[in-house]
């Protein structure tokens, strides 16, 4: 399902139309924003390969996408496979942050990155959240995808998460 090795002690991926709480640990990533306008998920893909290229940093997946409301692609990022690897901060036109670790609640999707399947896997994650008063969604939800832009659209794997936290 992926096409390169996972950070280091990142979570097994969630199969197809399950959904799973699971402890994603902190982790280092490069985003590249999309800035005015539209800007397709190539682009940005191309951005930030150029970033771990110029830095020879290894590919690792998921590489992660956050959307607007209105399904529109916000941002990109590709993780690093510790936080050992470079370091935080501006580097051309990618910002490498640290994000801390975080329980989620994570549902897997087959097919192409897009609106519809973004939307999908939303309402999936919203409808178990609705029934569980136990857990309350902290963050955005955020995209994951696994495979590049090279693998054809129906092959295509991606977890859709939104950070939680509980509560009794």
């Amino acid at each position: 399902m992926s096409e390169a090795q996972r950070p280091e002690g990142w979570p097994e991926i969630t199969p197809v139309g399950k959904i799973e709480l699971k402890d994603r640990p902190a982790f280092r990533v490069a985003v590249a924003k999309a800035s005015g306008g539209s800007v397709g998920e190539g682009r940005l893909f191309g951005t930030l390969f150029r970033h771990i290229q110029d830095r020879d940093i290894p590919m690792t997946a998921p590489v992660t996408m956050t959307r607007s409301t209105s399904g529109q692609m916000e941002s990109m990022g590709f993780l690093y496979e510790n936080l050992e690897v470079g370091s935080v901060g501006r580097a051309g036109t990618a910002e490498v942050q640290d994000r801390p670790s975080a329980t989620v609640v994570s549902t897997g999707l087959r097919g192409v990155y897009s609106e519809k399947s973004y939307a999908k896997g939303l309402a999936l994650l919203q409808s178990y959240l609705q029934e569980r008063d136990d857990l309350h969604p902290t963050g955005e939800p955020m995209y994951m995808g696994y495979n590049s832009p090279f693998v054809p659209g129906f092959l295509r794997y991606a977890e859709l998460q939104i950070e939680i936290e509980t509560r009794p």
